[in-house]
């Protein structure tokens, strides 16, 4: 059985969310003659601690420093810092050469785009020894140039819009493939709620780092919701949210539910990241977006608002407001939000990616990749 490195990283739970769905979708292909294995190298050249410590800082910049966030995003996008940074980045480059030699692999997935450089670096185009490449494009429609300045044989973007501003930028359509965002399987079966229960089922996902989080928990909770928040690992955290909801509220701390907490809700409340985004829309559940990040998420946000999929509510005081709205006059513009979202995309970009990988194995000639 052939074995498929798929390349992540750390830096924002969009990339590894991904490559998680890839790995899964490569075990279950049909055809059984693959596997796909999940490689983070900054773990495996930097070891766990510095590892986690270089992803907690670039989680304090973005939250901390959103502005200086965005500056740094827009200076990636308009020059080629990627490829500078390239000598200071030796030890995941050796992670990676030495994977490529061990394994010799006929195709390379990746989910982050430093990889694509490193591997430029070692083949050209033309070289017969060189993987063949699939890039999965983790954002929507603010897509930084840095995806695609290294070569890539493919690029899979969570949509069509997403592929329009890549095909602008220059790259050659026939390399965008419009797969959809690979998202786990669980995801499959799309949301089953449906307009006028008596309590909306609400799931909250808050971030820490957002400063007003425990202000927006206690703000939705007086809706009289079926709401479920989350809240991660940090315990103090979760014991200020408690107290704010004042037993409105089901809090919740580390889960693995997520998926089916989306499934079962009408309405998701989070940050515009790019694993929950696209999770949102492939279970075909509305979001109102509460924080974005600058640069990436920008994006993201822009998908869901002004396909109609949703709204932002950027304080607890909007949020609240849009929630309330969502719910009146007998759910009219929850039920636009809920259209709109089912228009948007499906759960089955990781078995589109599994399909490509089956048909250029072994395969000389330009694949065509089916839709």
């Amino acid at each position: 059985m052939i074995e498929i490195p798929v390349l992540s990283a750390g830096f924002g739970e969009g990339h590894n969310a991904a490559a998680r769905a890839i790995v899964e979708a490569l075990g279950r292909h049909p055809s059984g003659a693959f596997a796909g294995k999940l490689h983070d190298l900054f773990l495996d050249a930097y070891g766990a601690e510095k590892a986690r410590s270089q992803r907690d800082s670039y989680i304090r910049v973005a939250n901390r420093y959103p502005r200086l966030w965005g500056c740094l995003y827009g200076a990636l996008d308009r020059l080629p810092l990627v490829r500078a940074s390239l000598p200071f980045l030796r030890p995941v480059e050796r992670e990676l050469n030495r994977l490529l030699d061990t394994q010799q692999p006929p195709v390379v997935i990746s989910a982050y785009p430093l990889y694509n450089y490193m591997m430029a670096r070692r083949w050209s185009v033309a070289d017969p020894a060189r993987p063949r490449l699939i890039t999965v494009v983790t954002d929507s429609i603010s897509v930084n140039r840095a995806w695609h300045r290294a070569h890539s044989d493919w690029y899979i973007t969570p949509n069509q819009a997403t592929a329009d501003v890549m095909i602008r930028q220059g790259v050659p359509a026939a390399k965008v493939l419009p797969f959809g965002f690979p998202v786990a399987a669980r995801l499959a079966p799309r949301s089953s709620a449906v307009a006028g229960e008596a309590r909306p089922r609400v799931l909250l996902m808050l971030n820490p780092g957002k400063r007003d989080a425990v202000e927006l928990a206690a703000a939705l909770s007086t809706l009289g919701l079926e709401l479920v928040v989350t809240v991660g690992k940090d315990a103090d955290f979760k014991a200020a949210v408690e107290q704010a909801v004042a037993g409105r509220a089901e809090v919740l701390g580390w889960t693995d539910r997520i998926p089916d907490l989306m499934l079962s809700s009408h309405l998701v409340i989070s940050k515009a990241g790019g694993a929950t985004t696209h999770e949102c829309v492939a279970a075909g559940v509305p979001m109102v977006i509460t924080q974005v990040i600058p640069g990436q998420e920008a994006g993201n946000g822009r998908l869901i608002t002004e396909h109609g999929a949703g709204a932002y509510g950027l304080t607890p005081s909007a949020a609240r407001a849009v929630v309330a709205s969502a719910f009146a006059n007998d759910w009219a513009v929850w039920k636009e939000w809920k259209r709109s979202v089912d228009g948007l995309g499906d759960a089955r970009g990781a078995e589109r990616i599994a399909d490509l990988v089956a048909q250029s194995i072994g395969s000389d000639q330009p694949v065509v990749a089916a839709s």
